[in-house]
């Protein structure tokens, strides 16, 4: 009978009556494959641009790619094949992007299968990817593993939303910037918002909700912190006035009187007899009655960079 090879790896099944007095041969292979599956690393240099993986080095558990990146290349693995051995089409890999020139270009995974999911690398740090075998819808597409929960944040210390992330055909993070996305593309994080609209994060800072604690209210601050997304503030304190009255005061007095035929004289004490008053005067106290302009309400703070969510 003619040798048949499992789907994902291409491990060799030597059919009843193959081999015989040589049965080390299929058996001496197998045992590499599972070796190369669980523990071997495969260095792969890009600097000479894009490469197809071999079936052997398809099979490794974890692979470095290496080398001076000469401008965005791809790494294919095989898959689908209908050729007998050749078939890699799903698994678990652990990827190292260590290229130099990645803060220029992008090293993006595909399969053969056209259509599918693909992802670029993040520089320099191992993550883990899924390749979907036969037995999947999407069978060919390549996806990140472990990269995080589905609607967490990732404070991202550099400017602009990396490239590989950009690369992706299914970026795995989105800009907190308030503008829109597609639920029929991120249908978790649509679930988990309530809404297809992100956060706005420029330029912000963020808050827990309340959770019943009533610490960010409407009233006070302008935003209410039962609501998850909402948002207001601002860095300046609000141009308010402050007011005087002065309604001015006189001062009573007791009036003297001279007795003419006695010379003496006659003074008429507060509260009783004849009394006489000062004009009415006022302080002369004057005050700025209405703000100038707006007052710093900032912190110490530093600008770290971009906030990002996690989408798919």
């Amino acid at each position: 009978m003619v040798s048949t090879f499992t789907t994902n790896k291409a491990v060799e099944k030597p059919g009843s009556g193959d081999y015989p007095g040589t049965w080390d041969v299929p058996v001496n292979a197998n045992m590499n494959t599972f070796d190369s599956a669980l523990g071997t690393i495969q260095a792969i240099s890009l600097a000479a641009g894009s490469v197809t993986l071999s079936t052997a080095q398809a099979r490794s558990a974890f692979i470095n790619f290496t080398g001076l990146l000469p401008s965005n290349v791809t790494v294919t693995f095989p898959g689908l094949s209908s050729s007998p051995g050749t078939i890699i089409s799903g698994g678990f890999y652990t990827i190292q992007n260590q290229c130099s020139n990645s803060s220029a270009f992008t090293v993006t995974l595909l399969t053969t299968v056209a259509g599918q999911q693909f992802i670029s690398c993040p520089p320099y740090e191992p993550f883990d990817i899924l390749i979907e075998g036969t037995n999947s819808s999407q069978a060919g597409s390549i996806k990140f593993r472990n990269l995080g929960r589905v609607g967490t944040y990732w404070d991202y210390a550099g400017s602009s939303v990396p490239g590989w992330v950009i690369n992706c055909s299914v970026p795995p993070y989105l800009n907190c910037d308030g503008t829109t996305f597609s639920s029929a593309t991120y249908p978790a994080l649509a679930t988990i918002l309530g809404s297809i609209t992100l956060p706005d994060a420029r330029g912000r800072a963020r808050f827990a909700l309340n959770q019943a604690t009533g610490r960010v209210t409407t009233a006070i601050s302008g935003i209410d912190g039962n609501v998850a997304l909402a948002a207001g503030g601002d860095q300046s304190m609000q141009q308010h006035s402050h007011g005087i009255t002065d309604p001015g005061h006189f001062h009573n007095m007791g009036l003297v009187s001279r007795n003419e035929g006695t010379g003496a004289l006659n003074i008429n004490s507060f509260g009783g007899g004849v009394t006489g008053a000062t004009s009415v005067a006022v302080t002369n106290i004057t005050i700025n009655n209405a703000g100038s302009g707006l007052s710093q309400n900032m912190p110490p703070a530093y600008i770290g960079g971009l906030t990002l969510i996690r989408s798919a």
